[in-house]
């Protein structure tokens, strides 16, 4: 999981606080943890947006441990708008904001593009990408918390009627009744699309999830309607959670059995997702006896598992959005009756093929009596096609080929249904050739009253040609960046790779956590039928996991490759290392991930792929000789050795040629106008002022010299960019952009800021690289004094000796 900047762990902070206050409460309130009374669900106070089911839970419990009539919220700046300022000294209660501004290729992680694009593609064409989400922590203000009840008390109060508890609204009964419709409605729909729903007698609410079906008590036993809805609702999100509908975040099974700690994990997602469509119809949230014990591991887990609160964001808004899309009266199927479909529709749009059909035509023969026999042993079925006469008239019956011996001989084989065709006309018989998958096809005359079979005709080629294919190997993969693969090697055909979908994700995985092998084998299987037709119709979705981005001349310098596991011991874990022999000279070994010696196994070609993963290590070693770089990657001591002088701290990485890098390094900022080549590109210099600190002066004077580069640099703990390198970093890397409310930038505006911790450099810059940028490093040595003794001795120095700051050029 991504990490979390310092306003989304202070957010956490609080949302926990939040339910801490709740099931404290539940404890002294007979497990009533989200007192609702009626009162309408959160909403954003004149917006129609809508609000996610775990923001809901948020808002609900901020405002009922408040006290407040409503569930209306506003923004800080919205009501200043509205000239309804936030009274003074109010605590806001943190709301997740996600923007939706990029989306990605589900194929192709590499493919990005805009809001703007993704909305002028056609409706199929969207389907192949999702959203890359960005989230924003946001302060909001329940309606009372401003002073819209003191500046317009009239429109407060109808709000209140419209939207607040029970005993405010103007017509209780009419909202009483709308609750109880609400409570119907649910249960009609859900019963239709989501989950069979069946009335028990035994007076106890469960969910059988090996039957996947909601045993319920009648209303009627109950002696509050509440109660009734409670445990409705509860059996309902017990049944979202099914292995093969969402397949929740936390949910281990091990060997077929979920442990104690996930069944209290999945209990909380139950209860809170109860709670947030029990808020919806306006009904208060109570805890069961069983769920009272589990108050205190849930409130421990949230607060030292920094993982589990976004779990439960997830699973929560996963679980109310399967019942909204049963209520809208969208049919919510199991994940692998949904891959059938999946598989059903890929197949339909496939151009079909007749093989099988057309070469059958040609083998019924009148003159010899032959005709064509294709039995199908498991439906216990038989089509026989004869030369014609397989109309209902016996006068068309053709002497020899008597329809009731034939259809007698292959009853007595146990076929129970026989159906005749004809070669061709109104009876003719001409399905596609995938229908032939697992049918036996013979040529076949009567020998008296019994079938004797002439000749087998072997039909696997054709059925393989039309989709239905075995497979040799069906592995799902990590890439270098780990995102998951499905790996196809379907027989005697080359192997590749798709990124599958997350929905498929889930039901590879949770189908083999449940330990049933011949379920897990049957969704491998329909996964590789989908994937492999898909790539038949869309060949652009395979991605070759063995492959590199290194040149023909790279991979022609690396003349072997050594790949091999050392031997640990107590101390010491076992690695596997990669060391290549380079223009004939052995360099030093390297370590390579698992994930990547699994993949030399699978490689078709494995002394190409070690070739490729070598060429992928040492890329920094290959590109030497046209650059003077560092090897990005290379350990601490390596980089020393190479650093003409340690006190020199800028590393400079590029795509250009080394005579481009040294005409880059020769034009310094100190060569007057005069001096500049006819040819040499303008470059913009950056007016350094007394104003700024000795830190940001010295960013100045660097980034005048490599104004083309983003210059990373060191502070502290975190490598931080500024100003126009803040906002492109802040774009590729997608992390936060934050602006300094006391510093401005060369332009007079707050300065843009954009960092990441120091450990992390080695996933975030070759990110950059990869972008195509060119990124500048100053690591800082001195502390801010000396920082500033070393600026006011630079004012002296002579051009050449600023031009020593930077040490070494990288591609």
């Amino acid at each position: 999981m991504e990490e979390k900047n310092q306003q989304e762990k202070m957010a956490i902070v609080r949302q926990v606080e939040l339910f801490e206050n709740a099931f404290n409460k539940a404890k002294e309130n007979g497990g009533m943890w989200l007192d609702n009374d009626g009162r309408k669900a959160p909403k954003l106070y004149l917006k129609p947006l809508q609000i996610s089911a775990f923001n809901a839970i948020i808002l609900g419990m901020h405002s009922d441990q408040n006290g407040y009539k409503t569930n209306q919220y506003t923004l800080f700046s919205e009501a200043k708008k509205r000239g309804e300022s936030v009274q003074t000294k109010e605590k806001g209660v943190p709301f997740l904001w996600y923007n939706w501004n990029e989306y990605v290729n589900k194929h192709n992680p590499e493919e990005k593009i805009s809001r703007s694009d993704y909305q002028a593609l056609p409706a199929d064409k969207q389907e192949d990408y999702k959203g890359i989400r960005n989230r924003e922590v946001r302060s909001l203000f329940n309606i009372e918390q401003t002073t819209l009840p003191m500046v317009d008390k009239t429109t407060f109060d109808t709000v209140v009627k419209e939207t607040g508890p029970l005993k405010d609204r103007t017509d209780v009964e009419s909202a009483s009744n709308e609750i109880r419709q609400g409570v119907e409605n649910l249960l009609e729909q859900s019963r239709k699309k989501l989950v069979d729903i069946r009335t028990d007698t035994t007076g106890v609410a469960h969910y059988d999830s090996k039957k996947d079906i909601v045993f319920l008590p009648p209303a009627s036993s109950y002696e509050h309607y509440e109660d009734y809805a409670r445990d409705a609702v509860s059996m309902l999100m017990s049944a979202t959670g099914h292995q093969q509908r969402l397949a929740r975040e936390g949910m281990v099974v091990k060997n077929g059995k979920v442990s104690e700690d996930a069944m209290k994990q999945e209990r909380l997602v139950v209860e809170v997702a109860s709670a947030v469509k029990l808020q919806e119809l306006g009904i208060s949230a109570k805890l069961s006896p069983d769920s009272m014990k589990m108050t205190d591991y849930w409130l421990r887990e949230l607060k030292e598992d920094p993982h589990l609160p976004d779990i439960l964001e997830r699973d929560v808004n996963n679980a109310i959005d399967m019942i909204h899309k049963a209520e809208r009266g969208e049919k919510v199927e199991l994940n692998n009756r949904v891959l059938q479909n999946q598989i059903a529709d890929i197949k339909h749009i496939l151009p079909k093929h007749y093989y099988v059909a057309d070469e059958i035509k040609t083998l019924p023969n009148i003159d010899t009596k032959e005709f064509v026999v294709i039995k199908e042993p498991e439906q216990k079925m038989a089509d026989v096609v004869l030369p014609s006469g397989a109309s209902l008239g016996v006068e068309n019956e053709i002497p020899g080929m008597n329809k009731g011996r034939i259809e007698h001989a292959l009853q007595k084989e146990g076929y129970e249904t026989v159906t005749f065709y004809n070669i061709d006309g109104s009876m003719g018989y001409r399905p596609d050739d995938s229908f032939f998958d697992g049918k036996e096809v013979s040529v076949n005359r009567m020998n008296k009253w019994n079938l004797e079979t002439l000749t087998l005709l072997d039909v696997s080629d054709a059925v393989r040609r039309s989709g239905a294919i075995d497979f040799e190997k069906i592995l799902m993969l990590r890439n270098d960046e780990g995102k998951w693969a499905l790996y196809l090697k379907p027989e005697n055909e080359k192997s590749f790779s798709v990124y599958p979908e997350k929905a498929d994700l889930n039901l590879f995985f949770t189908t083999i956590k449940q330990g049933d092998e011949e379920t897990s084998e049957k969704v491998r299987q329909d996964l590789a039928q989908k994937y492999y037709m898909a790539a038949q119709n869309s060949p652009d979705i395979k991605v070759d996991l063995f492959k590199s981005d290194a040149t023909a001349e790279e991979l022609a310098r690396i003349d072997r490759v050594n790949i091999f596991k050392t031997k640990g011991t107590e101390s010491t874990p076992s690695v596997i290392l990669c060391m290549p022999t380079v223009n004939g000279e052995k360099l030093k070994a390297r370590e390579i991930s698992p994930q990547q010696w699994q993949r030399m196994w699978l490689a078709e070609d494995m002394q190409d792929y070690k070739k490729h993963l070598a060429a992928s290590l040492f890329a920094d070693v290959l590109r030497k000789d046209r650059t003077d770089a560092v090897a990005v990657g290379t350990d601490k001591s390596e980089q020393e050795t190479q650093s003409k002088n340690p006190n020199q701290q800028t590393e400079v990485y590029e795509e250009q040629t080394e005579e481009k890098s040294r005409q880059s390094e020769s034009h310094g900022p100190s060569e007057s106008k005069g001096n500049k080549s006819k040819d040499e590109s303008p470059k913009t210099e950056t007016k350094v002022t007394a104003e700024f600190s000795p830190m940001l002066k010295q960013f100045y004077e660097l980034k005048s010299k490599h104004p083309d580069a983003i210059l990373l640099f060191r502070c502290g703990d975190f490598y931080e960019t500024y100003s126009n390198d803040a906002e492109k970093a802040a774009k590729i890397l997608g992390i936060t952009l934050s602006k300094s409310n006391h510093t401005k930038d060369a332009e007079g505006k707050p300065l843009m800021i954009a960092g990441f911790p120091h450990h992390a450099l080695d996933v975030y810059l070759p990110k950059l690289i990869r972008a195509g940028e060119r990124i500048a490093i100053c690591d800082q040595l001195e502390t801010p004094r000396q920082e500033k003794d070393v600026t006011e001795k630079q004012k002296n120095e002579s051009d050449n000796q600023e031009e020593n700051k930077v040490s070494r050029m990288h591609r």
